[in-house]
This record gives structure tokens, sequence and C-alpha cells, in this order.
């Protein structure tokens, strides 16, 4: 699983950045809009439709609650605080307030098809990410 981190900590390339500028949608977590969904590009997240508002859950337990104007973040712990944010404009605002309250998010196999590992790793995993590739490939000896 491949961690979604904020822009800031990448190595900052031009297309990622404009990527990251596209608008938030709840579709990017889980298909709620059915053939109108955009793509996925958050992993591990359900969500359960209520009449005005829904409800993604993720296996670490955390509740991101949407309403019309607002969300809430919440861990599904009894009297937990909850946090009550405006809707993410952007993709990376998304990223943003998920690394700012502890959220671990990642990225489905769709970042891999359409960006290189440069674009999107923590700017200091990039090396170690390389390296195991060539290791994995027999290949170690050309990092010299």
């Amino acid at each position: 699983m491949i961690k979604a981190i904020p822009f800031m900590q990448t190595s900052g390339s031009e297309k990622f950045k404009e990527f990251l500028a596209l608008p938030f949608t709840k579709d990017m977590l889980y298909p709620i809009n059915g053939d109108k969904s955009s793509e996925l590009l958050f992993e591990g997240w359900k969500c359960k439709e209520m009449i005005t508002w829904q409800r993604f859950t993720n296996e670490d337990k955390m509740i991101l609650e949407f309403y019309p104007t607002y969300y809430i973040i919440r861990s599904n712990v009894p009297n937990t605080v909850k946090y009550m944010l405006s809707i993410p404009i952007t993709i990376n605002d998304f990223i943003n307030d998920m690394e700012r309250f502890g959220i671990q998010l990642y990225w489905t196999n769709w970042i891999d098809l359409n960006f290189e590992p440069k674009d999107y790793l923590h700017v200091d995993e990039i090396r170690t990410y390389y390296a195991n590739l060539l290791g994995k490939l027999g290949k170690s000896h050309e990092l010299l």
C-alpha cells in the first residue's frame, strides 16, 4: 500500500501538483454515485449512505461523516473528540486534513499507473524505493 502524503513532502513535480489541485469528491473514497463516480483514488474506505449524508469508515476505525456543507472526523471509540471541517476543495486539501489528524490514507493502484514513484513518494523514501526495486531485479550493483 502506498501512503498518500501532502504535496509539500514530495519532490514537487509540476504534473503531480496539478493533479493534487483537482477538485476533491467523496467518490474518490468509495464509488457512491455508481457509473457517474469519479476515479477511486484512496483504498480501504467503506461507505454507508444515510438520507442526507454519508459515513465513511476505514480499517483503523476512523469515521468521516460528510454533510452538505461540512464534514466530521472522529474515531469509532466512544467519548472521543469530533472535528468539524469545511469540505475539502482539492485532493491535496483532503490529504492535508487526513495528515493533520493522523489518519492513514493510502492510494489505490491508480497512482502507480498514472505517476512515477518519484512524484508521489516522500522525498526521503525515493532513493530507498529505487534501491529496493533494483535489489529485487538483481541489479543492486548498479547503485554504485
